[in-house]
């Protein structure tokens, strides 16, 4: 659940500071041959009492805290190079019970670190570009690498653009040991519970983007992912009518996943601009599932913006979904991870975005350093199973 819940805050972060990088050409023409540095810094904490470490009953305590570091460096006139390294501290009240090592702390604490790596090539003559990406996780319990490949092409006026992405991802769980020390510490001892620690997954996605009038875009994006190995998690817990002893989750080895998305952004005015996102999501699972989102960026000046937002999402419950003490043994897959119940949830919150024209402050050392921006945003989270989080996240932008 909490990889999860923070991919979304992320994930919806990262579009919106894309969207708002994106939104001045003039800006981008500024700061395009010169080298950035983004640090970003967050803190997330939630609580609930639904944990599928414990069969859908138990805290969900937990808190993160997070930095990115993001370095962009034009190579040559038509090519730019991007590294990306995040690093995660979280403490949770429940993962003392996965712990290969220990089940006796009230507590229990991980680090993660993702490592992510961009070539872009840019071809002006033909209003295309095209990349290649490699990425990497690594915690105590878990690691992955990925890599894939993009290409977009701009009309010729750029008012049309189109991209194609494709990646592959391989995920391994307990990279040091044997899996089975992540069983919940009543399986252990008990053979084999899954049939491997990896999870291959493929992913293809289409978007075309068109500037319908001088106030108005839109962007339709369509991804199909399919994934097959260990799907379920080694060490959530299933407990059933029939007996007190629980059983490993349980999920199909195979899972296509179909999310579509619309966006539409609308200039109502000079200082308001309306962000809008639609998205719907299927899987074979029997997951569907609906989001909106809204954002309002107003000007205060010509440098700095303050932007209230709200995300609105429902989902139906996968099949295999039922809560604590709910399942039958005929069942043959099960789970009570909460995620994957049939819920609603609503985010909002508001944040401010600086970036005056002189820069925020600068110096010169060696070479020109700059402050260019800053950024700063909050978010409260509930869902109606009963959890709820905040997240306070913060950004700087350098240029050199």
């Amino acid at each position: 659940m909490r990889l999860q819940l923070i991919t979304i805050f992320c994930l919806l972060y990262s579009f919106i500071q894309a969207q708002q990088e994106q939104s001045s050409v003039s800006k981008e023409k500024k700061i395009l041959n010169k080298s950035e540095v983004d640090f970003l810094f967050s803190y997330y904490h939630q609580e609930g009492n639904n944990s599928a470490v414990t069969g859908g009953l138990g805290t969900e305590k937990l808190s993160d805290y997070a930095s990115s570091i993001i370095i962009t460096v034009p190579t040559k006139p038509t090519r730019e190079f991007t590294l990306e390294h995040t690093t995660s501290y979280y403490t949770s009240a429940s993962s003392d019970n996965i712990n290969p090592t220990t089940i006796s702390s009230a507590s229990s604490d991980n680090l993660v670190h993702k490592v992510n790596l961009t070539e872009v090539y840019k071809d002006t003559a033909r209003n295309s570009q095209y990349g290649f990406k490699l990425g990497g996780t690594h915690q105590n319990n878990f690691g992955g690498f990925s890599l894939g490949t993009f290409y977009s092409k701009q009309s010729y006026n750029k008012n049309r653009e189109f991209k194609v992405q494709a990646s592959y991802t391989l995920d391994k769980w307990a990279l040091y040991y044997h899996i089975s020390k992540l069983y919940p510490y009543e399986l252990k001892g008990q053979g084999r519970l899954v049939s491997t620690d990896k999870r291959y997954s493929y992913n293809l996605s289409l978007a075309y983007k068109q500037i319908l009038t001088p106030k108005m875009q839109m962007q339709l994006a369509g991804e199909f992912i399919y994934q097959y190995g260990l799907l379920s998690t080694p060490f959530h817990r299933v407990y059933f009518q029939e007996q007190t002893m629980a059983k490993l989750e349980k999920l199909p080895g195979h899972r296509l996943r179909l999310p579509l998305t619309f966006r539409l952004n609308y200039y109502a005015f000079d200082r308001l601009l309306i962000r809008s996102l639609y998205r719907y999501y299927v899987d074979s699972y029997g997951l569907q599932a609906h989001t909106i989102n809204l954002e309002l960026p107003f000007k205060i000046t010509n440098f700095f913006s303050l932007y209230p937002f709200t995300n609105y999402h429902t989902q139906t419950a996968i099949r295999y979904f039922n809560g604590y003490k709910k399942h039958l043994l005929t069942e043959k897959y099960y789970t009570s991870d909460y995620d994957l119940s049939t819920l609603w949830s609503i985010e909002y919150g508001g944040g401010f975005y600086y970036s005056p024209v002189n820069n925020i402050f600068y110096f010169k050392k060696g070479r020109n350093f700059a402050l260019k921006k800053w950024e700063m945003r909050y978010a409260y989270y509930k869902r109606s199973t009963g959890l709820h989080a905040s997240i306070i996240t913060t950004h700087l932008g350098f240029i050199f």
